[in-house]
């Protein structure tokens, strides 16, 4: 009798650890969205698609979208916000990787760096300062930054004010065909 009742104690353990391995995933998931708001999935959040109309000068508007995904434990050197961006130019687009930082518990405050991928001469978007309304408007400003032919990168205009603009909540599919057109 004693040889039968060693095999349910294993048994009952190894349900009672898993029981509680899956309590603790089902904890883990809330306390992370009750710490970052920012990035719930079942409401609108800082996270998702924005798209609208960047001043890069005088008569020269440019089209950009932007996807913002939650990064909290598992972006690039220690990223809250991870995602994307394209700016649309004539004939030709720029992507950018995009990582930063909330600055506030509501994530209605943030900065994001923006690395161009694939860089050549040009204008090119700088760290974006960013607040959001907590629904639907980004305002956005940065700093251009101008690389020379030669490589050589420093900001258009070092005396100038930084450029704003608004972005508006999009969908997936604005993201993806922003510059087809």
């Amino acid at each position: 009798m004693a040889i039968e009742q060693r095999p349910r104690r294993v048994r009952s353990r190894l349900v009672l650890v898993g029981a509680v391995f899956v309590v603790g995933l089902g904890l883990l998931y809330p306390a992370h969205w009750l710490f970052h708001p920012w990035g719930a999935p079942f409401r609108p959040g800082l996270v998702g698609y924005w798209q609208g109309e960047v001043p890069f000068g005088s008569g020269d508007s440019r089209t950009m979208v932007l996807r913002l995904r939650d990064e909290v434990g598992g972006g690039d050197e220690g990223s809250e916000i991870g995602g994307s961006a394209t700016v649309c130019e004539a004939g030709q687009s720029v992507t950018y990787e995009i990582s930063g930082d909330a600055t506030n518990y509501r994530g209605t405050r943030f900065w994001l760096n923006a690395q161009p991928t694939g860089a050549a001469a040009g204008l090119y978007l700088g760290r974006l300062n960013g607040a959001w309304d907590g629904r639907d408007g980004l305002t956005v400003s940065t700093s251009l930054l101008r690389i020379d032919p030669d490589g050589a990168a420093g900001f258009a205009t070092p005396d100038a004010p930084p450029v704003s603009f608004q972005l508006g909540r999009a969908s997936e599919a604005d993201f993806t065909g922003a510059c087809d057109g």
